[in-house]
């Protein structure tokens, strides 16, 4: 029973032969009928973010001089702020990580 099993994995038979035929058929089946939900690319339907950094001086928190600036530096005139997050780096200055879809 192995033998066959292997034989047909690692298509050993020769062209022409039915075991060859029937493997033939089984790939054009799965080619045709397989749903095209299966090979769908998920990535596409989740919303792409970039993140910007900004120095502490030209951050602000009002939303519509913020939303203003951030187009100006990301240079997409759509661009909309998702959400922020303060950081310090090592020297202990203050930025600001936006999130901008």
């Amino acid at each position: 029973m192995a033998n066959p099993i292997k034989n047909f994995i690692l298509w050993t038979h020769e062209r022409g032969t039915w075991q060859y035929d029937v493997f033939c058929l089984l790939i054009v089946a799965f080619i045709f009928l397989t749903p095209k939900a299966w090979f769908e690319k998920r990535e596409r339907l989740a919303t792409q973010t970039a993140r910007l950094i900004v120095k502490d001086q030209d951050f602000s928190l009002e939303k519509n001089e913020m939303q203003k600036r951030v187009r100006e530096l990301s240079g997409n005139p759509n661009a909309e702020i998702t959400d922020f997050h303060e950081k310090r780096d090592s020297s202990g200055e203050t930025f600001y990580e936006i999130e901008i879809r």
